[in-house]
């Protein structure tokens, strides 16, 4: 397992689930970004395609900080708040910021449904998935 000194460790099924949903995120935001070089490369139909990056990323995100808080003992309430600023910001972010994206609401379903599906892991990892971390030997 990854050398990590925090609180808590993940019992075995939700490290590896931890890795797949890293790599799922990893293989998603690949090919989205492939599918820029290479136009007839489309990932399940063109509509889901252009917005896979938002899915990616913000899972992606919301998964890596929200394990490493719950490993080293942060409180369930302020992964929820994460998540709750992300939604926002892919809202806001997808709406109100013209000058740095071009506004597209469909965005930043796809992010908050990307932070909703590591939510569901992260409820999972905390009710059921993280154990006291043996005290170390001198």
């Amino acid at each position: 397992m990854l050398a990590m000194t925090g609180k808590y460790r993940a019992k075995r099924p939700f490290f590896i689930a931890y890795l797949l949903f890293l790599l799922l995120g990893l293989l998603l935001t690949l090919g989205r970004w492939y599918g820029v070089f290479q136009e007839d490369f489309v990932i399940w139909n063109a509509e889901v395609h252009s917005h896979l990056s938002n899915f990616s990323l913000s899972m992606i995100l919301y998964v890596g900080i929200g394990y490493s808080w719950l490993l080293y003992g942060r409180k369930f309430g302020a992964v929820v708040v994460l998540g709750v600023l992300l939604i926002a910001g892919n809202v806001v972010c997808e709406t109100w910021m013209g000058f740095l994206n071009t506004p597209d609401i469909m965005d930043a379903v796809y992010g908050a449904v990307g932070v909703l599906a590591a939510y569901g892991y992260l409820f999972a990892l905390n009710r059921y998935g993280l154990e006291e971390r043996p005290p170390r030997k001198a």
